[in-house]
C-alpha cells in the first residue's frame, strides 16, 4: 500500500523521538534519508533539547511538548469521545502511563491537523507508549523499532507487553531480537521483520587525509579569520582542518559565515593528555598570529614548541618573537594569500617525506628543554 502512494504522492508520517540530548546519530540518518524519498515526515518530541550535534535541521517539521495544548486537547476529547476518553484514561492508571496518554491527546490532534497517515516509534519505550495512546485515539496504523534496551530494561514492561501486540508492524534491529519477541512476548512472527540500522557510509569511511591542527586562544590575533580565507583559496578535499582552544571570538559562528563549517573540526579547550593525542596524529601545525591593537603580538607560543617536539611540520607567521624559534614556513601575517601558498607548501613537504618535522624536535630539544629550568633556578636563587 506504501509503495502504491509513493509513486503517486508523498506520504506522511509522524517519528515519535527523543531529543533530549538530540537525536541519535543513526535516527538523524534515517529520517535524513527517508526525507530525502518523498516522504514527510513529522518529528513529535517527548524531549527537547535544541542546538546539539544531532538536532533537527531547520527544515525539519517537528512538534514539541506544550502544556497548554494538552490541556486544551484532553478536554476536547472528553467533549467529543467521552467514552472512549474514559477507557483510555482507566487504561493509563492501570499501565501507569498517565502523562504519555496525555502528551498523545495532544499530539495526536497535530497529528491529525498534519494529515498523518502512519505514526512510528525509534524505540519501545515511553515513545512507543504515546505511539500506543495515538494510534487509540486516530486509529492509524503503528509502527515501532525495536533495539535491546526495550526488550532487556524496559521502564514499563507490563505496558509494552500490550503495546507491543498492537503494533501493526515490528522491525527487530537483529535476528536476535526477533527471536526474543515471538518467543518471550509472544508476538506474531508475520508482524516482525529483521531490518538492520543504517550509517551513514559515505561520511564514516577511512580517510588518507593531510590534517592541519591549530591550538590556541580564540581571539583574533590568532589569525583565524586569514586561517578560514586559505582554506577557502585551497578548497582540498584531501586536507581536513582541526582546531583545538577557547576564548571569547566565537570560532564556530566565524567558520559558518564563512563557508568552511563542513572542512573544519572544533574542538573546545583540553588536557596535556589530550593534546598529545592530536598533535601525535596530525600532521602540520598552523598558527597565522597577526599583531592586533587590543591583543598585541606573540611571545613565543609554547604549542608551537609542543608542535615542533612532536615533530610535526609547522606554518607559521614572524607576529612578535616567532622566528626566534621556527625556522621553517614561515608566511606573512595577516595575508590569506599567503597562508594558504605556505600550507601547500607545507603538504608537499609532507608527501616528499622531509625531515623537517624530525629536525624541528631537535631543534626544541636542543634548545627548549629542561636545562631552562636550572639556568632559571640558578639565576634567580643563586
Amino acid at each position: 500500500m506504501i509503495k502504491k502512494k509513493i509513486k503517486n504522492e508523498s506520504v506522511n508520517m509522524a517519528y515519535i523521538v527523543s531529543i533530549g540530548e538530540g537525536l541519535e546519530s543513526f535516527v538523524y540518518h534515517e529520517v535524513d534519508e527517508i526525507i530525502k524519498r518523498n516522504f514527510n515526515i513529522t518529528l513529535f518530541a517527548t524531549k527537547h533539547k535544541p542546538n546539539d550535534i544531532f538536532s533537527p535541521k531547520k527544515q525539519w517539521n517537528l512538534e514539541t511538548i506544550s502544556p497548554i495544548k494538552i490541556f486544551i486537547s484532553f478536554f476536547y476529547y472528553l467533549f467529543k469521545e467521552p467514552v472512549n476518553t474514559a477507557l483510555l484514561l482507566a487504561e493509563s492508571i492501570r499501565y501507569r502511563s498517565f502523562v504519555e496518554l496525555f502528551i498523545a491527546f495532544d499530539y495526536s490532534l497535530r497529528m491529525k491537523r498534519s494529515n498523518i497517515q502512519y505514526i512510528h516509534c525509534v524505540f519501545g519505550d515511553r515513545k512507543f507508549f504515546l505511539g500506543y495512546y495515538c494510534k487509540r485515539l486516530l486509529r492509524l496504523p503503528l509502527s515501532v523499532t525495536i533495539h535491546a534496551h526495550e526488550i532487556y530494561a524496559n521502564p514499563n514492561k507490563l505496558l509494552f507487553s500490550k503495546c507491543i501486540k498492537e503494533a501493526d508492524k515490528i522491525v527487530a534491529i537483529s535476528d536476535k531480537n526477533k527471536r526474543t519477541l515471538v518467543k518471550e512476548y509472544g508476538v506474531n512472527p508475520k508482524k516482525v521483520r529483521t531490518i538492520r540500522l543504517s550509517v551513514d557510509l559515505e561520511n564514516f569511511k577511512r580517510r588518507e587525509k593531510i590534517k592541519v591542527l591549530t591550538v590556541s586562544r580564540f581571539e583574533e590575533r590568532k589569525g583565524f579569520y586569514e586561517l578560514f580565507e586559505s582554506i577557502n583559496i585551497i578548497n582540498s578535499d584531501y586536507i581536513e582542518f582541526v582546531i583545538v582552544g577557547f576564548g571569547d571570538l566565537d570560532v564556530r559562528k566565524m567558520a559558518k559565515e564563512m563557508g568552511v563549517q563542513n572542512k573544519v573540526t572544533i574542538f573546545d579547550k583540553m588536557d596535556a593528555q589530550q593534546l598529545i593525542f592530536f598533535y601525535n596524529n596530525c600532521d602540520i601545525f598552523c598558527l597565522p598570529s597577526k599583531h592586533t591593537k587590543d591583543g598585541g603580538s606573540e611571545g613565543i607560543p609554547v604549542v608551537l614548541m609542543e608542535a615542533m617536539a612532536s615533530e610535526m611540520l609547522v606554518v607559521t607567521t614572524k607576529n612578535g618573537s616567532i622566528s626566534e624559534l621556527v625556522d621553517g614556513v614561515i608566511v606573512e601575517e595577516g595575508n590569506s594569500q599567503d597562508l594558504s601558498f605556505g600550507l601547500l607548501k607545507a603538504v608537499d613537504l609532507i608527501k616528499e617525506k622531509n625531515d623537517m618535522g624530525v629536525n624541528n624536535r631537535k631543534k626544541v630539544l636542543l634548545e627548549y628543554g629542561d636545562k631552562n629550568i636550572d639556568q632559571l633556578i640558578d639565576y634567580l636563587y643563586t
